[in-house]
């Protein structure tokens, strides 16, 4: 219900105050207190709601994904694998095409020539083999059957004079004092893929 405006006369409403303090109010004064009360608290403003406006309001229905069949992936693309160039230490062979050349014409168009791309195509091939690898050189030797004299076919280059090279010792150290693996076992694994015999003359020189 709809009060009507009404002025507030703030001395006459403190007279009525203090006679209620000792003798009943009149009805004429609680009717006039009763409508300045309401007055003021239609002047208070209104309770604001804890509803959350998609509990109120009717929300639309989001629109579904164009394909759903996959679910999204926040993944970077990547197939987890290691590329060639992090294989510093493995051996690089080029393979050079069979028949075509540098300035061939196109064995497609038969109109072009054909030239070599920046960058190969790279194959990576993984073999297990021992951590020292044994070669074996067979020199021929012929005797003469006259005079008995023996010719043996020289040495290849570069396979040094020594058995076991730096890079023998390098090897042992870095099982033994970069892996922790102690030299019997080294011994034993080359005696297992058979590039050494039992008893490794190496890891006692390195011990």
């Amino acid at each position: 219900m709809k009060r009507p405006r009404m002025d507030v006369n703030l001395e006459e409403l403190d007279q009525i105050i203090d006679r209620g303090t000792h003798a009943p109010l009149s009805e004429s004064e609680g009717e006039k207190l009763k409508r300045v009360l309401h007055a003021l608290a239609g002047m208070l403003p209104a309770p604001r709601t804890t509803e959350k406006t998609k509990n109120v309001l009717e929300q639309p229905e989001a629109p579904a994904p164009a394909n759903d069949s996959e679910p999204p992936s926040d993944k970077t693309p990547g197939h987890g694998r290691n590329g060639a160039s992090s294989y510093t230490g493995a051996k690089k062979v080029a393979v050079p095409h069979p028949t075509l050349h540098t300035g061939d014409p196109c064995p497609s168009c038969e109109k072009g020539k054909v030239y070599p791309q920046k960058e190969p195509k790279v194959l990576v091939r993984i073999v297990g083999q021992a951590p020292l690898a044994a070669t074996v050189y067979e020199l021929d030797r012929l005797r003469c059957n006259l005079c008995g004299e023996v010719f043996t076919a020289p040495e290849p280059e570069g396979i040094g004079a020594e058995k076991y090279d730096e890079t023998t010792a390098a090897m042992i150290a870095l099982l033994k004092y970069g892996s922790g693996m102690p030299f019997y076992r080294v011994e034993k694994l080359e005696t297992c893929t058979g590039h050494s015999p039992a008893g490794l003359d190496a890891v006692g020189d390195c011990g």
